[in-house]
């Protein structure tokens, strides 16, 4: 167990309305979700500096450089840093207000620690469930520390929570939640197959059984046993959506208990989604290390270092991002003893001018929206908290609209 720093943070009261400018520091700041919370930060008059720490600090360097030229400020600076040394790491991010953690969800519970020596509050973007459940068995903690810890906060997980709460609000009980996420890539001169979201959660999401809340219970699927077609607004359209392992599940079902929900459940797709599928089916998802001329390869690992090397990681150098994603959470129940089913969509744009498409943007942006309203002290949750729990969709809304989000009206289905 970490003891934190109890005396770091502590809310000071408006002066004239306006809070005391704040620190942000972005944990694997040099991932292009971290990159675009820097940038969207750094061009907030209410941020004052921004601690961009990476392991690669040529990485760090580039986003705050980019930060800084935004902010037209020498708002950013780089740091390395490397979670799995604790100690040294938080000494690297101390002074911040709010931790954003956008390093792989692995690590998740070390960048939490990170945040408790610094005294710091605390937000990822997810935990893919079972990183998710440990998570909130340590809301103690920071309970403790008077610190607050938000578990998922991107689109989905996040954005999805927000919704779906404000949805449950409208209905006297809940029946079933259904979270759908798919997409479409228009951007120009792509090579056929590149991958814009870490390779290994995304194996992750192959291999690993998917959990859904069904008639009450926790049941696991294999990953893609369940699938549907969707239909999305335009410019997504249409869309074979399929199960996967999600923290949507890790949460909801205890969140909302109270409305008496049975069934909660998460399908995603798009193009290149079956493609990826097939690799992990081939073996590529696979951990354990294998002997290949007299070397031992783990051939995820290989995987990752391969499409490192062709430039297949994130769009390639030179290219215009013209992308759009879109989560369509949709609530079904019973308002003054009716059934009834109600849907919210959320379009996610790509942001060319930062050279992020929509997966990292629509992911980036809910996480710097959220770290700036704790920073703000108008998040009075402490502990480990799913982000249904602790903000509320009149704050987020504007925000993202602001962004150009494109979020419907509340839809009778």
């Amino acid at each position: 167990m970490v003891t934190a720093r109890k005396d770091r943070y502590l809310q000071l009261p408006s002066r004239s309305g306006v809070y005391d400018l704040s620190t942000v520091a972005v944990v694997g700041g040099g991932g292009l979700v971290s990159q675009c919370a820097s940038y969207d930060l750094a061009m907030d008059g209410g941020v004052e500096s921004i601690i961009v720490a990476d392991l690669d600090i040529s990485k760090a360097r580039k986003v705050a450089s980019l930060a800084n030229a935004l902010s037209g400020k020498r708002k950013a600076r780089a740091v390395q840093v490397d979670v799995r040394k604790v100690k040294e790491a938080s000494r690297a991010v101390a002074g911040s207000d709010v931790l954003i953690n956008g390093v792989q969800y692995d690590f998740n519970e070390k960048v939490m620690d990170m945040a408790l020596l610094a005294g710091s509050h605390y937000l990822d973007f997810g935990g893919l469930y079972w990183m998710t459940k440990r998570q909130l068995s340590r809301s103690s903690e920071f309970r403790s520390a008077g610190l607050l810890a938000v578990a998922g906060m991107g689109a989905e997980p996040g954005l999805s929570g927000i919704i779906a709460n404000e949805l449950c609000d409208r209905m006297d009980s809940v029946e079933t939640i259904k979270v759908r996420d798919a997409w479409r890539d228009y951007t120009k001169n792509v090579p056929p197959f590149f991958v814009t979201w870490s390779i290994q959660t995304l194996m992750d999401e192959y291999t690993m059984e998917g959990e859904v809340l069904q008639d009450g219970k926790i049941r696991k699927y294999a990953p893609l046993a369940l699938s549907e077609e969707y239909d999305f607004p335009e410019p997504v359209g249409s869309t074979q959506v399929y199960s996967t392992r999600h923290s949507e599940i890790a949460t909801f079902p205890s969140s909302f208990r109270k409305k008496g929900v049975r069934n909660v459940n998460w399908m995603e797709g798009g193009p290149g989604f079956i493609e990826q599928k097939t690799l992990a089916d081939a073996g590529f998802g696979d951990q354990k290390r294998l002997r290949v001329g007299g070397s031992l390869v783990s051939p995820r690992n290989f995987l990752a270092a391969l499409l490192r090397s062709k430039g297949l990681l994130g769009y390639p150098e030179g290219c215009r991002p013209d992308s759009y994603e879109c989560l369509a959470v949709e609530v079904t129940g019973k308002r003054g003893g009716k059934a009834v089913s109600e849907r919210r969509t959320c379009i996610f744009p790509s942001k060319p001018e930062w050279g992020l498409g929509a997966a990292e943007y629509s992911v980036g942006i809910p996480g710097a929206v959220a770290a700036r309203l704790i920073a703000d002290g108008k998040v009075k949750s402490r502990g480990v908290r799913p982000p249904e729990l602790v903000f509320k969709a009149e704050d987020f809304y504007p925000e993202l609209r602001k962004r150009g989000f494109i979020l419907s009206d509340v839809e009778e289905r």
